[in-house]
């Protein structure tokens, strides 16, 4: 087996060495990156976020000695901002800690690095601190499943974050060629470490040939989650690091690694970063200042597309921890995992092309989101921007009328969770619209049930729980009004014979107007107030009443008897007219009196042959001369209103009796009101 191995690893050095003797060497490509370089310091070990605009790097810019964390933004004008101290990471230890080996994750939200703290499991150990509304976090331990006694370090998370990549040392002797080890001071060997879906990690094992072969480091995954790009020596012809290249098969295994002759000098060539566009490498020349090289066509990345936004909660603006399940929409297969961040929301995925692919947004607590990103024929690197506002509770607007009439009703609303006896919620629609809006939280079936004086109860129900894309909900909620059996008996005045006349029910309460005929029963509305007319046809006059249900209780009073009795058309036979009124000791008629007046009007043009004699009596308030002027004022006003509506005078008589006549004593103030009246009297039909 050992023979085996040695064979192996000839046959790689071998090609090595072919590659790279193709692979040298000049700056021709490559130029500093700008606003990042010092002339006197270090600038070491980049990472770039999935968008290309930020950056972390290693420097020793602060003392010239302990190395730090600094942060720059891309500039539109291409240069990077003045670097920024990640100051609760570099001063988290003591001043002479070296803090070093950034690796951003691809959304930015997360950092790692290694560091020689105290508290740390060995040496040098690998933390890491999470981006929060003033800053980075300070550090976190990764845990000893990755940290040992000995050096972990150059981290770098896959952009799923669930695989890390790092360094280990290597002992010398495990280097079997004579060359390499003897001119070696250290070596060191990629380790992988895979989370579960509980964020466990698993114990580290070493990258298999061909990607360790003497010394390999500072490993960076890129946003395909495919090609990895490393730095190595794997020739004892240069035994300094160059950047090689290898990409995971459809098997799972790594490819052989490619030397990077574009970017790799005479010099050390180490530490490379990519944007998820694939199309530019930062990486560190000299071991001493960060250069950029575009990368050629043939050896990018996999394509890939980058979604970015924000998501906040709606009302409060601000932002919203939400986890991001990535899943391709074919197989339903998740392919991704990962989260906003806590602080401001802000997120960043990946989604290689030639896929198409379902995206849901969900937070405990809040509404979901979804969207779909179709990359199936994508050729090239795209960015899309997608913000989202996500909402603890929804807005039910409920429209309360009434069933018949359509009128907006103003009623009681009243929720519960479903299932619970007692109401959390009471508010009342609005009595010119009929509406209202409830805020109801998420994650809980909801009952609503609506009430309103002399209507029946109704209800609706609204599930909030699992799945919730939509804030507002509508539902119209019509009413059924509770009604009162009315029977209407409408019968002769003289012999009390029935009559089927025709009924005219006007509701005095709002706008509804029925028809019927006498000795029917109608169902009229518990709580309003009628105007029933038994109309002046089948030589009968004209008669009204009043039926007041609005106290009526109809559980105790189900039904209703109106008596109705009508005169018939026939010579000195009299009507006594409803509701004719006068402003007080005057014969002005009053507005109200119209409506009567007005059916007057209408007995007399369908009856042109009759002639009526009008009758006004008083009580006996006043003297009786005053009385008699009053009422003989008060008959000629109600004739003057008749002839003003096209009735010739020739078919009136108008006579005033004063206080003559009462039909009942003048005792009380009620009976005076039943006293002071107009009546008409037939004195002939034609």
């Amino acid at each position: 087996m050992i023979t085996f191995l040695k064979t192996i690893a000839t046959g790689i050095f071998l090609m090595t060495m072919v590659i790279h003797v193709q692979a040298q060497d000049s700056l021709v490509n490559q130029v500093p990156a700008k606003g990042l370089n010092t002339p006197d310091y270090v600038e070491y070990a980049p990472t770039i976020s999935a968008d290309g605009k930020t950056m972390i790097f290693q420097s020793n810019r602060s003392d010239g000695a302990s190395y730090k964390l600094y942060e720059s933004k891309l500039g539109k004008d291409g240069v990077w901002s003045q670097p920024v101290s990640l100051d609760k990471i570099n001063n988290y230890g003591s001043s002479n800690d070296l803090i070093g080996g950034p690796s951003l994750s691809f959304d930015g939200n997360l950092l790692l690095f290694f560091a020689t703290f105290n508290s740390g499991f060995g040496r040098e150990d690998i933390y890491y601190s999470t981006r929060e509304a003033d800053g980075w976090s300070e550090p976190v331990n990764l845990g000893e499943a990755v940290n040992s006694p000995g050096y972990e370090g150059f981290p770098s998370i896959s952009p799923d974050l669930k695989t890390l990549y790092f360094v280990k040392e290597k002992p010398l002797d495990e280097i079997d060629n004579k060359t390499v080890r003897k001119n070696l001071s250290f070596a060191y060997t990629i380790c992988e470490s895979h989370k579960s879906n509980e964020g466990v990690w698993s114990t580290p094992k070493e990258l298999p040939l061909p990607i360790n072969l003497y010394s390999s480091k500072a490993p960076r995954i890129m946003a395909d989650n495919r090609t990895l790009i490393f730095s190595a020596i794997r020739s004892e012809e240069k035994l300094d690091y160059d950047l090689f290249q290898s990409q995971k098969t459809v098997l799972g295994d790594w490819s052989f690694p490619v030397n990077l002759s574009y970017v790799n000098t005479s010099e050390s060539d180490q530490h490379s970063c990519i944007s998820a566009a694939g199309d530019i490498m930062y990486f560190v020349y000299a071991s001493k200042d960060i250069y950029t090289v575009e990368i050629p066509e043939n050896l990018r990345q996999f394509v890939n597309n980058v979604v970015t936004g924000t998501i906040t909660d709606k009302d409060s603006e601000q932002g919203v921890e939400t986890e991001i399940i990535v899943r391709d929409a074919r197989t339903t297969k998740e392919v991704l995992r990962a989260k906003s961040n806590a602080s401001d929301g802000k997120y960043a995925i990946v989604l290689a092309a030639g896929r198409n692919y379902n995206v849901e947004f969900k937070s405990d607590g809040y509404s979901s989101y979804a969207a779909e990103y179709d990359l199936s024929n994508t050729k090239k690197y795209e960015e899309f921007n997608l913000d989202i506002q996500l909402f603890r509770s929804a807005k039910l607007t409920l429209t309360v009328s009434d069933t018949e009439l359509f009128e907006a009703l103003e009623s009681a609303v009243k929720v519960k969770q479903r299932g619970s006896n007692s109401f959390f919620q009471e508010v009342k629609t609005n009595k010119l619209d009929g509406r209202v809006v409830l805020d109801l939280p998420l994650g809980q079936p909801y009952d609503v049930v609506v009430t309103a004086p002399n209507f029946k109860e109704a209800s609706y129900s609204l599930d909030l729980t699992g799945l919730v894309i939509y804030r507002g909900y509508e539902k119209d909620m019509e009413l059924q009004p509770e009604k009162v059996r009315v029977f209407l008996d409408v019968a002769d005045i003289k012999n009390n014979s029935k009559i089927r006349s025709k009924i005219i029910i006007r509701n005095k309460s709002r706008d509804e107007v029925i028809e019927a005929y006498g000795n029917e029963y109608v169902a009229l509305r518990a709580g309003d107030r009628y105007e029933i007319e038994s109309t002046s046809s089948s030589g009968y006059a004209f008669n009204s009443t009043v039926v007041d249900l609005t106290e009526t209780d109809k559980k105790v009073a189900p039904e209703v008897k109106v008596n109705m009795q009508i005169t018939k058309l026939e010579k000195n036979a009299k009507l006594t007219l409803r509701n004719i009124n006068f402003e007080s000791n005057a014969y002005q008629l009053s507005e109200e009196s119209f409506t009567e007046l007005q059916r007057v009007v209408k007995l007399m043009e369908e009856n042109p042959g009759l002639v009526v004699e009008i009758d006004a009596f008083t009580d006996d308030v006043g003297s009786a001369q005053y009385n008699k002027i009053l009422s003989d004022n008060r008959a000629k006003s109600v004739v003057n209103y008749l002839i003003d509506n096209q009735i010739p005078s020739s078919r009136f008589v108008a006579k005033g009796f004063g206080e003559e006549s009462p039909l009942v004593a003048n005792d009380t103030d009620e009976n005076r009101a039943k006293n002071r009246r107009v009546e008409l009297k037939i004195l002939d039909i034609l």
